[in-house]
């Protein structure tokens, strides 16, 4: 991913030959206007890394028994198939674009794994489900190249799940956690309307914390709660198609 973002940044520099002054005036070197309003869908891969902490004290909740509370708990790193849709709006002065999106996107990150303190009955999972982003833009057009680079909010869908199987007694969370979005990518107009492009963005979840019941092996409650905190990340890179209703070409 990092090796995306620097070539992302040599070929910019590299085939930039406009000074700071040239920013005010009619389009110079290039042809192509990529002012307008657009919408489209993108598919591709993200990666999730979610970290599921028990903060249940003195000790360690019923999942992870006598561990020390907020040094144990459980780590989920998986990769799958995402998708959805993006929309937004962007101006070009001289080969300057500036504008904002707004994506959501569907994701496979799920991952199922043997507790280390109980293997023989308990598993636990971690989920994202879907994540949307709401970012600002800044690109630099060659003709019908842009390369841009993004940052803004994001917030997505974590589920953690903690089961125990031979007691069938389960703690569950699914909650919406928030964070920021940055990435950068290059979208390529093969006709005056319709691009094509190739889009990478690092979200960062951040944390949130859930209480449920503590519940024993016997089916009682225990005295505290259970509680446990998420972390979640993911890596996206996606292949993006991309209609423009235009304001130039």
């Amino acid at each position: 991913m990092y090796k995306f973002l620097a070539i992302l940044a040599v070929a910019g520099f590299s085939a930039s030959g406009a000074s700071a002054a040239d920013i005010a005036g009619p389009i110079v070197g290039s042809a192509y206007d990529w002012s307008g309003i657009y919408a489209g869908a993108h598919l591709g891969v993200a990666n999730g890394d979610i970290t599921a902490t028990d903060e249940t004290l003195p000790t360690g909740g019923f999942f992870t028994d006598l561990v020390p509370a907020g040094t144990e708990g459980f780590d989920f790193n998986k990769a799958g198939v995402a998708g959805g849709a993006h929309i937004g709006a962007q101006y070009q002065w001289n080969q300057i674009v500036l504008g904002g999106e707004a994506t959501w996107t569907v994701t496979g990150i799920k991952k199922t794994i043997v507790s280390p303190y109980f293997p023989d009955s308990d598993t636990e999972t971690g989920k994202i489900s879907n994540y949307v982003t709401a970012v600002g833009r800044i690109g630099y057009a060659f003709d019908r190249v842009l390369i841009y680079a993004k940052a803004g909010y994001a917030g997505g869908k974590v589920k953690f799940t903690a089961r125990d199987n031979d007691a069938l007694v389960t703690y569950e969370k699914n909650d919406w956690q928030s964070g920021y979005a940055l990435g950068a990518g290059i979208d390529y107009a093969i006709t005056d309307n319709l691009s094509l492009g190739v889009d990478y963005t690092h979200i960062d979840l951040g944390s949130k914390t859930s209480t449920g019941n503590n519940v024993f092996d016997d089916g009682t409650i225990g005295a505290n709660p259970e509680t446990y905190r998420t972390d979640a990340k993911v890596d996206a890179v996606m292949a993006r198609v991309t209609y423009k209703f235009g304001m130039g070409q």
